[in-house]
């Protein structure tokens, strides 16, 4: 039996399968008035959803809004998104073939990250995945509502990803993982880009992962315009990602200008393939 205040006020539009404005401003009111939700009222918020598909915008921004807060405002430090919380976000976001099912949960999935101070890696690579098989389909959730081609990357597909990888927090931005890299490793190599911003945005992103991975203690201390010196191990990962596809996009040549082939540790004779490459 539904008891929890949120949830109650749910049920209605959900066993009609439609809500009305004026029983969400109603639901907004009364979450406002009754503070944190409860797993009912997310589980609730989802359900419906699920049955909307997001064709209500007055209850997209509310869905948007409460589950930002019910699974921010949940952990101490608040603001974190802990491996169980995101083993949850997954389990109600993905809709099968590692896709949100809608624009609106594509939308919270982008916030929450955006907005969290850390993100578990696999709610993370979820989040860029969106954007990666929008960029190489031109189709999914990621790129509904616009035309949008296969193995292109466009302005929208850029800003999403500045989002998910914070990249307003200037020093402080989130570092991706490797898997994170290597998702956009495969952008660069199999899709094009008109926007200058993808070349920056990809370059700065793969240089502060190698820099956190060469230098954990000192992530947010240097600028992002020092050139990386590499330990071996990622030299040779990289020297094998750049030279993967038997070409250097342009992408890869700004991300060049930033970690300088010169100054890398000698591996697999970097230097040497690489200079003749470019």
């Amino acid at each position: 039996m539904v008891t929890s205040p949120i949830a109650t006020l749910i049920q209605p539009a959900l066993e009609r399968g439609s809500i009305e404005d004026s029983e969400v401003q109603h639901m907004r009111q009364r979450w406002h008035d009754g503070g944190e939700l409860q797993a009912a009222d997310a589980d609730a918020l989802f359900a419906l959803q699920g049955v909307l598909a997001g064709r209500n915008p007055t209850f997209n921004a509310l869905f948007e809004e409460m589950l930002t807060a019910f699974v921010l405002d949940r952990n101490e430090p608040k603001g974190s998104i802990s491996k169980e919380q995101g083993a949850w976000v997954l389990s109600m976001l993905d809709g099968g073939e590692g896709l949100v099912a809608n624009a609106a949960e594509l939308a919270l999935l982008i916030r929450l990250v955006e907005q969290a101070d850390s993100v578990p890696d696999d709610l993370a690579s979820f989040a860029l995945h969106q954007i990666q098989h929008a960029a190489m389909t031109g189709e999914g959730p990621a790129a509904k509502g616009r035309i949008h081609f296969s193995r292109v990357i466009d302005s929208r597909d850029i800003a999403n990803m500045a989002r998910l990888f914070q990249v307003e927090k200037g020093a402080r931005r989130r570092i991706i993982s490797r898997q994170e890299a290597e998702m956009l490793f495969d952008m660069a190599e199999g899709c094009n880009s008109d926007d200058p911003a993808w070349d920056g945005l990809f370059a700065e992103t793969i240089q502060a992962h190698l820099l956190a991975t060469n230098q954990p203690s000192n992530t947010g201390g240097r600028s992002l315009a020092t050139p990386v010196v590499l330990a071996d191990r990622d030299s040779a990962w990289l020297n094998q990602r750049i030279q993967h596809d038997g070409r250097v996009s342009r992408a890869e040549r700004a991300l060049l200008a930033l970690v300088d082939p010169r100054q890398m540790a000698a591996t697999n004779a970097w230097d040497r393939p690489i200079s003749q490459m470019i």
